[in-house]
């Protein structure tokens, strides 16, 4: 296998100043909650002559409105795409497989972090930002192995596409993703580059996403005539409490967590409504059997369950019997899981063996990644591999060590050429 190191360690200070390029442009996502998010666009921007430079043929395009809809998939209601482009590169060296690389643009919000956001400040080895763990640097280490592979002299085969997406965070269901597979940019395997710490990983977890608004009665405290929202939301939390001891008792990994609960607007007002959001975490297991049931490939029974238990307990209360609580489902994102057997998993191995000089190390994340959908909707062998940092993603002291740039551009170089490589 061809190595890649060596090279990849006279790139540092370009990677380096590459990835500080990325992160001084706020690219947060608009639905981050940080009031004053731009999007995605002004990264999009940067990184398309960046591109062209290398030889790619690049192409800007705007989700489709509908594209939850057009590709059967759960996923939030009201979304606009308008001026937020995924960017695709594509380089042909003729017959041969196709392989993606696919990496998004967009970061969540930046409020409350200990750092300057978008300072890129570089200390003790790393880069300070947001987005420098999750997922610029994967973007970063995707251009420095493309340069690689192209400045490495090898006669190559087939076609690398690069997609750089829009709308993997802030309860974005893969957008930008699923119009890249909708537009036609599959391929024969696909290396998603927001992974971390240089590990093979061969699937993620399922996630729903469900929001739940209590109904209670409007009213002066002083009168007593409301119905308080809160003592009917807790109600209606208990039986959700339930529903998380049978989850998790079954399945430990598979989380439920109430992120958002909220009600009232005055300590003199008997709240009329309360707002609870929550994730349930499912692994492929179940999706699995839900597909074999006759369902789609996703979590329709978790879903099921969970109103069942909803409205069993609303059933006991005499004002809920009445006004039952609306549930809204807003987005169920599917696993995916794979094998170290499998060729793609084999070649990353061998790529980390070469570059690294120690054995693979392979896992599966119960968080949920958009490289599901090449696998799950597209039927694409499927891995992440990336240099960010265990635990940073979203911190507020987000940061990556520079060393694990480097090794991940030699790493991802080395398997890109054992793929496109002509014998």
């Amino acid at each position: 296998m061809q190595r890649f190191m060596s090279a990849a360690e006279e790139q540092r200070e370009a990677l380096v100043e590459r990835l500080r390029d990325l992160v001084q442009i706020d690219t947060r996502n608009p639905y981050s909650g940080d009031p004053d998010s731009p999007g995605e666009a002004a990264g999009q921007d940067y990184l398309e002559p960046v591109l062209r430079e290398m030889g790619a043929d690049t192409t800007l395009f705007d989700c489709p409105g509908d594209i939850y809809e057009r590709m059967q998939v759960i996923g939030p209601a009201g979304r606009e795409f308008g001026g937020r482009p995924n960017l695709v590169g594509e380089w042909n060296f003729g017959d041969g497989p196709r392989v993606i690389l696919n990496g998004h643009m967009d970061t969540v919000g930046a409020a409350g972090m200990a750092i300057d956001p978008f300072a890129a400040q570089v200390s003790e080895g790393a880069i300070w930002g947001r987005g420098t763990s999750d997922c610029k640097g994967g973007i970063t280490t995707a251009l420095g192995a493309i340069g690689l592979l192209l400045e490495a002299g090898l006669k190559l085969r087939g076609s690398l596409v690069l997609q750089s997406v829009v709308d993997e965070e802030c309860s974005g269901s893969g957008a930008g993703t699923l119009a890249c597979i909708d537009a036609g940019y599959t391929g024969d395997m696909a290396i998603f580059v927001d992974g971390k710490g240089q590990t093979v990983t061969l699937g993620c977890g399922g996630c729903l996403t469900a929001d739940v608004t209590v109904e209670g009665r409007e009213g002066h405290a002083a009168h007593g005539t409301g119905v308080s929202a809160i003592d009917k939301g807790c109600v209606v939390k208990q039986a959700i409490d339930r529903f998380k001891a049978e989850r998790e008792g079954a399945r430990p990994d598979c989380r439920v967590n109430i992120g958002i609960f909220r009600s009232g607007v005055h300590a003199a007002v008997v709240p009329g409504s309360a707002y609870m959001s929550l994730n349930i975490v499912y692994d492929v297991e179940e999706a699995a059997e839900t597909e074999a049931a006759g369902h789609p490939w996703g979590g329709a029974p978790i879903r099921a369950r969970f109103e069942e238990m909803i409205r069993e307990a609303e059933a006991a209360d005499e004002w809920l019997a009445e006004h039952p609580s609306e549930i809204v489902w807003v987005k169920d994102l599917v696993p995916f899981d794979g094998s170290e057997d499998d060729p793609l998993a084999r070649l990353m191995g061998e790529a980390v063996r070469a570059e690294l000089g120690r054995e693979p190390q392979f896992d599966r994340m119960m968080a949920w990644s958009d490289a599901c959908w090449p696998a799950a909707r597209g039927g694409i062998p499927t891995v992440l591999f990336g240099p960010a940092l265990g635990g940073e993603a979203h911190g507020p002291r987000e940061h990556i060590m520079i060393d694990d740039l480097v090794a991940g551009a030699a790493v991802l170089a080395a398997a890109l050429a054992g793929v496109l490589g002509a014998e």
